[in-house]
């Protein structure tokens, strides 16, 4: 916290674009005009398209307290009203594979199951401070003393990828799913996935067990193996999106 408050790349006080969008050029501005320039767009939008027009995000994370939804949402409710969306930011994927899998939210393992692995992927999760358990960094350091290989997949170089990863893979930001993909597409033309789990939990990943009144040829196999598009997920693909060039460490 210390580094984001002091850091020279932290905004201090308001900035309006200047040039075009991308452009990167700025001007600094008063908080009164910045604040006027807010509250007069969030009237033009509302009297112009209506309350429903305006979307109000969600925030969390370290800054929560700052960025909570609860007192935008009675600012705004005071306002006309707003739109939101549906399921929540952050673990929405969690919340509908554990229903999926267990049949429920409230379930998982604890952090001391992280002992029995010989491989743990950190994929978009700073363990070193969303912690959910205060046991977490314990036993991750107990399974890296114990000879766990301990892999960070994150585009920035975090406090946890730094402690404890024997191999950091910096993606670009947004290409999470291109990786995947091409992981998929080495367990499907390798043979090394559970075809019994797939059959028996799973839908819509070959033609077989396509969703009532799903298109023909819209299989995730059809699309991992590039038949519905033409192009193959295969790791070279994946490489031309995901793979960020790194400059070397003074």
């Amino acid at each position: 916290f210390r580094q984001r408050v002091y850091t020279p790349d932290r905004l201090q006080y308001p900035m309006k674009r200047t040039g075009a969008r991308g452009e990167g050029k700025f001007e600094r501005i008063s908080w009164d005009e910045a604040l006027d320039t807010v509250a007069g767009e969030l009237k033009r939008v509302k009297d112009t398209y209506g309350p429903a027009s305006i979307l109000l995000s969600q925030g969390g994370g370290t800054i929560g307290i700052l960025h909570a939804f609860y007192p935008w949402q009675s600012l705004m409710g005071q306002f006309g009203g707003y739109t939101r969306w549906w399921g929540e930011i952050s673990f929405a994927g969690a919340l509908f594979a554990s229903i999926s899998t267990y049949g429920t939210l409230y379930t998982g393992n604890t952090r001391e199951d992280l002992l029995n692995s010989r491989l743990i992927i950190s994929w978009g999760w700073n363990a070193a401070e969303s912690i959910y358990d205060s046991g977490t960094s314990l036993y991750i350091a107990k399974a890296k003393e114990a000879g766990t290989r301990i892999i960070g997949v994150d585009p920035i170089l975090t406090d946890f990828v730094a402690t404890f990863a024997d191999q950091w893979v910096p993606v670009r930001p947004g290409t999470d799913a291109a990786m995947a993909a091409a992981i998929a597409h080495i367990w499907i033309t390798e043979g090394t996935y559970d075809r019994e789990y797939l059959d028996t939990h799973t839908i819509g990943f070959d033609e077989e067990h396509l969703p009532p009144g799903a298109p023909p040829g819209t299989s995730f196999k059809n699309y991992v193996l590039g038949i519905s598009d033409g192009i193959p997920k295969t790791p070279e693909w994946a490489a031309e999106i995901v793979v960020r060039m790194m400059e070397p460490c003074s």
